[in-house]
């Protein structure tokens, strides 16, 4: 991992545990939980017995999931111990809670049908190496459904600019446009992709294993 790489996993982390105790009432939670029904309609369009969500935060979305699929099978990963904390606060022993990095997570091969990412791909150093690990972690005709911010081209261009720049604290690494999105989850091996904008303010990326 070279230096840029560690420098924003380490921004998010601080990040993240410096806001994990009152996660909802922040502007970030709140964008965050704006997205949760969007995904939750796309992840209804299919069956499935476990669930993965990486980047889990407080996991808030993996207990809407199991409020409505009470048998399946749920894990839930993420940077940050204290947001991990409290996500196995708010899920209990039923629930599989990890400390973990997205792009070397410690889980076994073909192990969920459904892998959620919500408002979390864009805070990865290292995006194809994430999705090395979800194509090897999810069952042959796995899903995957991945909720991230959008932005127009020119507003998305500064902010990525700014991100790139000694002053973003949040550990934020880039907002994807559409077509970078698509060829990121090709490149992946990633089949059946599908890219849909919700409220011009958020996109919700699906797509299928190739294996």
């Amino acid at each position: 991992m070279n230096l840029k790489e560690n420098s924003y996993k380490k921004k998010s982390r601080k990040y993240f545990d410096r806001q994990a105790a009152n996660y909802a009432k922040t502007w970030d939670g709140r964008y965050c939980s704006s997205m949760y029904e969007g995904v939750m309609e796309k992840i209804r369009q299919h069956p499935f017995m476990s669930v993965l969500d990486v980047g889990c935060g407080t996991g808030t979305m993996l207990a809407l999931l199991v409020k409505e699929y009470p048998d399946i099978q749920a894990c839930g990963i993420d940077l940050s111990e204290k947001m991990v904390a409290q996500a196995a606060s708010l899920l209990g022993s039923n629930v599989q809670s990890l400390v973990g990095d997205a792009d070397n997570m410690s889980l076994p091969d073909n192990s969920f049908d459904l892998l959620t990412c919500n408002a979390s791909f864009h805070h990865y150093p290292h995006p194809l190496k994430v999705l090395a690990e979800m194509q090897r972690i999810l069952k042959p005709n796995g899903r995957l459904v991945i909720a991230d911010p959008w932005w127009s081209k020119n507003k998305r261009l500064v902010i990525n600019y700014y991100l790139n720049s000694p002053f973003n604290f949040g550990g934020d690494v880039r907002i994807y446009s559409e077509h970078e999105m698509r060829q990121l989850l090709s490149d992946s091996g990633f089949k059946s992709i599908e890219w849909e904008l919700v409220d011009r303010t958020y996109c919700i990326v699906s797509a299928e294993t190739d294996k």
